[in-house]
């Protein structure tokens, strides 16, 4: 029982696809400029964007992650293949693989 409980909170939690999260994401923020929005819908990160904007393009950070740290410098986000770097203003400087 607990088995097929567990089971049906892992399908529920997984239920959200990238481009439905991103409508959400645009929704919210229509003061987005196109070509910022275009890069999301895409998949795509860049230098300058958000926390926001990356979570919208790339989804949740690894949190449990050895990469994911937070420092005097800003903070660093890790992905599956990525690790995003921010500045202490929360905008991305760089990204590069694990």
């Amino acid at each position: 029982m607990k088995r097929a409980a567990l089971l049906a909170l892992v399908l529920l939690t997984a239920c959200e696809v990238a481009p439905v999260r991103r409508e959400d994401y645009f929704a919210k923020h229509p003061e987005w400029e196109p070509q910022m929005v275009a890069l999301i819908r895409d998949g795509r990160i860049a230098k300058g964007m958000t926390k926001e904007q990356v979570r919208a393009a790339w989804g949740r950070p690894c949190w449990l992650c050895q990469g994911t740290t937070k420092g005097a410098w800003g903070e660093s986000w890790e992905y599956d293949t990525q690790i995003v770097f921010f500045d202490t203003q929360g905008k991305v400087t760089r990204w590069e693989p694990k």
